[in-house]
């Protein structure tokens, strides 16, 4: 008897079908339905899939174009299994992917979810990047911004069901996830077991990139009301930065305005680590907030000009991190190493120069 379900649901897919079905078909991990639904496909998906004769396939079409969130939905419901992995009809899975999380879920029954990392490739299959995501990071950031790749997860179906399954047209995955980090333990192996295409399928259309934009930003405030209460707010800039958008913030060249921005950042960390949530791991959250605070510090230390960036540094205190900053462009302008002595004193000195 299966143990897991597969589900893909797949919308004129036929260029890369074929490699993504073979990619589950052969997995170290046999025991497996693969439930597939055609959502009303105008190219020849139906065909590929039916000349599939694999006993685990389960393929069923949808009538009418229902959309990826309405066809998800009906296949949570149609799944045998109580462990669903996601896949989609573009990606890869690594030979061992489902064997890797099926034995980390079953070691885990209190987590409901478990996602991999991922190397993110053209439609030619060539590398775009490969993740060098912490793990333990992934609770912090999923409040601001979707770190899990769709089909990279297995999920329990039954904690699936209780938060109502996919809720929205648009960002339907990352506000599932925001409501599973609420009362179920999410988890991420460190380790690279889906190829993610970059496929013009995925690359959608303006319209729906703003609209799944639109439901990131809607979705990012929702997790923060989580932690900060239910009346809490924040300016558009500081949200787009935030969500790894840092333009809006740096056109305004206002160092006052990235300070404050930050002191926003501290403050929602800290509302992280008082909230009760069954994710929360103290060390982590710190660990994560310290990672996520300097990034933004040093992306626009570095792009602002110099004096600004230099000014940002020495009223946000960061004099270790200036001294780390000094050095390296010391070391660059010179071509050699530089030792710095006197670190308060030096660092203001540094800062003139930069």
């Amino acid at each position: 008897m299966a143990k897991v379900t597969v589900l893909m649901p797949v919308y004129n897919a036929e260029k890369f079908l074929a490699e993504a079905m073979y990619s589950i078909l052969v997995q170290t991990f046999p025991d497996f339905e693969f439930l597939i639904i055609d959502d009303a496909s105008t190219d020849n998906s139906a065909l590929i899939i039916q000349s599939y004769s694999d006993p685990r396939i389960r393929f069923y079409q949808n009538r009418k174009n229902l959309g990826v969130t309405a066809t998800l939905n009906a296949g949570i419901e149609l799944a045998s299994c109580e462990l669903i992995a996601r896949m989609d009809a573009d990606d890869i899975s690594y030979p061992y992917r489902l064997e890797k999380q099926y034995q980390y879920l079953l070691a885990h029954p209190d987590c409901s979810l478990v996602s991999s990392l991922a190397r993110v490739i053209t439609e030619e299959g060539e590398t775009v990047r490969v993740d060098n995501f912490a793990s333990s990071y992934f609770y912090y950031n999923l409040t601001f911004i979707c770190w899990i790749y769709h089909s990279s997860v297995m999920y329990r179906k039954a904690a699936v069901l209780d938060v109502g399954k996919y809720p929205t047209s648009y960002g339907e995955d990352y506000e599932l996830w925001s409501q599973l980090m609420k009362k179920y333990k999410l988890a991420n192996l460190p380790e690279v077991l889906l190829d993610y295409r970059l496929s013009s399928q995925s690359l959608t259309s303006a319209t729906r990139k703003q609209e799944n934009e639109q439901a990131g930003r809607e979705q990012t405030l929702r997790n923060l009301r989580y932690y900060a209460g239910g009346h809490y707010n924040l300016p558009d800039d500081f949200l787009a930065c935030f969500r790894h958008n840092f333009a809006p913030l740096l056109k305004k060249q206002r160092v006052d305005r990235i300070l404050d921005c930050l002191r926003e950042l501290d403050f929602i960390t800290a509302c992280i680590l008082q909230k009760e949530n069954i994710n929360r791991n103290k060390t982590d959250i710190k660990a994560a907030a310290k990672y996520k605070r300097r990034f933004i510090l040093s992306f626009y230390a570095r792009n602002l000009p110099r004096h600004k960036g230099a000014a940002l540094l020495l009223r946000d205190k960061s004099f270790l991190y200036l001294l780390q900053i000094a050095c390296s462009h010391l070391a660059r302008k010179f071509g050699r190493s530089v030792r710095l002595k006197g670190r308060e004193t030096v660092g203001v000195r540094a800062a003139q120069q930069v």
